[in-house]
């Protein structure tokens, strides 16, 4: 007799780099890469989870802890193996991995069909996240160049205040492996902005894009496509950065895709909360980059 495929949950180990980044780019998600999921393993292995369904791969989830606050990302289960529940098995192993850390709160961008079920499990929605997608010439501009090695205490600082937790190993570990896609505005000594970038599937993925005087933010990204124009640009906004949203949707040769819902569990939504009362909330952050891997 037949029965219902015996299914198990384990840490995710190096060897299943290539099985995550297949699934993931199967599913349609081509910003992720074998370096994302390198990277979460070498930032907490204990929150990488891998599914498996009678020894069959089968899914996979990555649940980030920062200081404060947690995100739950890359959910994903083999297309023929959709009905047996996994999927919500291994969010649950997420959401437990990330309350057992006492975090104040825990995120994640749900696509649309999922929303009702987050919602059951005790998150709401805070605002939508929205996708861009596209290729332009861009143009250069004199005053953006290279980050330097020696500037990333001092941008870390700066993302931290924007992105309201610390994600300076993400941040590191984008300039050490890509340190050509990692430009900054200076002026007068001073950093007004910077952009980072990662390669993902046939496409660069953008974020994060931060400008602390709104004129930057247009350059900063004309200046990226102008050293990647053959390569399409992916970027992903809060829709609460009227700004930012203004001017995508207003760029010459970018298209919006489906958005998803970023959503919470935790007290983060109260009005007064302050600038980190939502991770990736601040009207100087454009592209926020990914609440999981920064």
């Amino acid at each position: 007799m037949g029965g219902a495929p015996a299914v198990i949950l384990r840490s995710m180990t190096e060897e299943d780099v290539d099985f995550a980044t297949a699934l993931t780019r199967a599913a349609g998600w081509a910003s992720e890469s074998m370096d994302s999921f390198a990277a979460f393993l070498a930032h907490d292995a204990a929150g990488c989870f891998i599914a498996e369904a009678n020894g069959e791969k089968a899914g996979v989830c990555i649940a980030t802890a920062y200081e404060r606050n947690g995100f739950i990302g890359e959910l994903v289960v083999s297309r023929h193996l959709r009905l047996l529940g996994i999927g919500q098995l291994l969010f649950r192993k997420a959401l437990d991995h990330l309350l057992a850390a006492g975090l104040e709160n825990i995120y994640l961008d749900g696509d649309l069909n999922a929303v009702s079920y987050y919602e059951k499990m005790g998150f709401r929605k805070l605002c939508r996240s929205l996708r861009f997608r596209g290729k332009f010439k861009g143009r250069k501009h004199d005053h953006i160049r290279a980050l330097r090695p020696e500037e990333l205490d001092r941008l870390c600082a700066l993302d931290r205040e924007l992105f309201g937790d610390d994600r300076s190993f993400f941040l590191r570990r984008r300039l050490e492996s890509f340190p050509r896609k990692c430009l900054v505005a200076e002026r007068n000594g001073e950093i007004h902005g910077w952009i980072m970038a990662r390669p993902g599937d046939n496409l660069l993925a953008v974020g994060p894009w931060a400008a602390l005087v709104p004129e930057e933010a247009a350059p900063l990204l004309e200046h990226l496509a102008s050293e990647h124009g053959t390569e399409v640009l992916r970027l992903g906004v809060l829709d609460r950065n009227e700004e930012a949203v203004r001017l995508l949707r207003s760029w010459p040769g970018l298209q919006e895709g489906i958005h998803s819902w970023r959503m919470v569990r935790g007290p983060s939504d109260i009005p007064d909360e302050g600038l980190h009362g939502r991770l990736g909330d601040h009207p100087a952050l454009y592209a926020i980059g990914s609440g999981a891997k920064g």
